[in-house]
């Protein structure tokens, strides 16, 4: 295991904290006691070591006795790669620390982190591991496992051992599938004989012809649809990007939803894009699952049942934004019945891209979320079953969130493989375009989004991998005055201007073919234009077919299903 994927391990749940920024709750109440020794258990046998030598081995590589007995079972890789793990420094801001972990997904995060680490009375208590790590993170050099330990209110801290090598050895594992899996995606990417490809793909990346014009929109829905499924009102915000195009030309419309903890400005530099070209672009921000909404958390506001409820809310926001500018054309004018609000296509990342495809006709599957929901995030190494497993809390029925207007889809890193089945997206007819980070720790893509491919039977679908991306590389930085999200470069990416060219690039496309029917553009949706639009560091593949018995030879590759 390489120094890049035990960093990997080592803080796959912490690394949703990056989306995150909120008041830092004190530690008022908590005990001064600092852990000094840290028990590793395993069964009825215990062993102990002073933390204080596992920090002098950190500083300097010197081992005292006691911890040179336990380096003897490493072999010299494994002790450099041991040392650098506790050297390695996290600068993360504590209040997004304590935003994450005062949420209620924070929370069954650390009942799920408690079953390694544990008190002193061995009592598993997540309370003190968040106190731990909110404190650790206000160190000015960053956050490291040892600050974590040190900040433990508790004389000593005990370590499963057995359930610690368990979930190592799974993680090791499922690197070892990852990288079997998309490395049969890439290969498929590979045409036998490629198709010659104009030099114009490159115009894909530029500004287009047409200025535009952006207003904020906001409206309150009281509709009996959203009464009767959620049973509260909601406040609906949008970014409207409206095209100066020709007076009597009508405007596609393109419906952009973000992801958990994000907002209308997210995608700004893609709104943007697709409005100078001639798209009427509409940047929702969901009310329940916003930069906003998460700033709630730690004062007390929010529960499991409000955030189960987002996943119909969040449809339903699109919904009625699509019904209330049919009804009120006068608020656009001058552009008054050009809106084809009866073909829309809609760009959704994250939580966004499960909305796009509910909307799409993806039902929710209660017997899928129970299948899956009884991992923990600590053994499948997929930070977004935190989220999709809140959609228990709803009444097990059969929702309509469909929206018939929505007639193509693009989901960027779409959670998907809890809430949704291979039966749930088999029913989707229109087109569907599913877009992977290699590098993505919340919903990751072999899980997230390269099984689900397999599950679509849409002729029209798409497999886009982005090597070198993240969860976070095709968001857009915020302008002044906007909310900023505190994401750690490390968890951004290596290059994150050059996915968001791919995004715009490839969404151009799509949407001139599926929404406007020109079929001269499809040659821009093949393997071989998306290796001519990617760069020779950052690799950029396309396939429209994955036939799942080359997955299948991936050993335990089933688990994916």
């Amino acid at each position: 295991m390489n120094t890049l994927s035990l960093k990997w391990f080592l803080l796959p749940p912490l690394s949703v904290v990056a989306g995150f920024s909120l008041f830092l709750v004190g530690s008022r109440g908590l005990s001064a006691t600092a852990a000094e020794r840290i028990i590793f258990r395993y069964g009825v046998f215990e062993r102990s070591l002073p933390i204080a030598d596992l920090e002098r081995f950190a500083t300097t590589g010197q081992a005292s006795p006691e911890l040179a007995s336990y380096l003897r079972l490493l072999s010299p890789v494994q002790r450099q790669q041991l040392r650098l793990a506790l050297q390695e420094r996290l600068r993360l801001s504590p209040v997004a620390v304590a935003q994450l972990l005062y949420s209620p997904l924070g929370q069954e995060l650390m009942v799920q982190a408690a079953r390694i680490l544990e008190t002193q009375s061995r009592q598993e208590n997540a309370l003190a591991l968040r106190s731990a790590l909110i404190v650790a993170a206000t160190d000015p050099h960053g956050l490291t496992a040892l600050s974590v330990m040190r900040h433990y209110p508790s004389p000593s801290l005990r370590f499963n051992l057995k359930k610690g090598l368990a979930i190592l050895k799974n993680f090791q594992q499922t690197i070892r599938e990852t990288e079997t899996i998309l490395g049969v995606v890439r290969q498929q990417a590979l045409e036998p004989h490629p198709t010659s490809v104009p030099a114009s793909v490159q115009s894909l990346l530029r500004v287009g012809p047409w200025r535009w014009l952006e207003m904020p929109w906001a409206a309150v829905d009281e509709s009996p649809q959203r009464l009767q499924l959620t049973g509260h009102s909601r406040v609906v915000e949008a970014g409207l990007y409206l095209p100066i195009v020709p007076r009597g030309q009508r405007i596609p419309v393109v419906i952009v939803s973000h992801g958990l903890g994000a907002n209308r400005y997210s995608y700004r530099y893609l709104c943007q894009h697709l409005a100078s070209h001639g798209f009427a672009v509409i940047a929702l921000e969901h009310q329940g699952s916003s930069t906003r909404q998460l700033l709630s958390f730690s004062m007390g506001y929010g529960s499991p049942m409000a955030t189960a409820q987002e996943f119909l809310d969040r449809p339903l926001d699109v919904t009625f934004v699509l019904n209330r500018l049919e009804a009120f054309p006068e608020q656009l004018y001058p552009w008054a019945g050009r809106l084809n609000l009866e073909r829309v296509a809609m760009i959704g990342q994250s939580f966004g891209g499960y909305t796009a495809l509910a909307l799409a006709g993806a039902p929710l599957d209660f017997q899928q979320l129970r299948r899956h929901c009884t991992r923990s995030v600590l053994d499948s190494f997929n930070v977004s079953l935190l989220l999709q497993c809140q959609a228990q809390a709803l009444p097990p029925k059969v929702y309509s969130l469909k929206d018939p207007r929505v007639q193509a889809v693009i989901a960027v890193n779409p959670i998907t493989s809890a809430v949704f089945s291979p039966e749930s997206l088999s029913q989707l007819k229109i087109p569907v375009m599913f877009v992977a980070a290699s590098d993505d720790t919340i919903a990751p893509a072999v899980e997230e989004q390269i099984y689900p491919f397999t599950w679509l039977r849409t002729p029209d679908r798409y497999l886009v991998l982005m090597d070198d991306a993240t969860h976070f590389s095709t968001i857009g930085e915020a302008g002044q005055n906007e909310p900023v999200l505190p994401i750690p470069k490390f968890l951004v990416g290596a290059a994150p201007p050059r996915s968001r060219a791919y995004l715009r690039g490839l969404s151009l496309a799509f949407l001139q073919l599926y929404l406007l029917g020109d079929e001269q553009v499809r040659h821009w949706l093949t393997p071989a234009a998306a290796m001519a639009l990617s760069s020779p560091t950052y690799g950029l593949s396309l396939t429209q077919s994955l036939a799942p018995e080359l997955l299948e030879k991936v050993p335990q590759a089933a688990k994916y299903r």
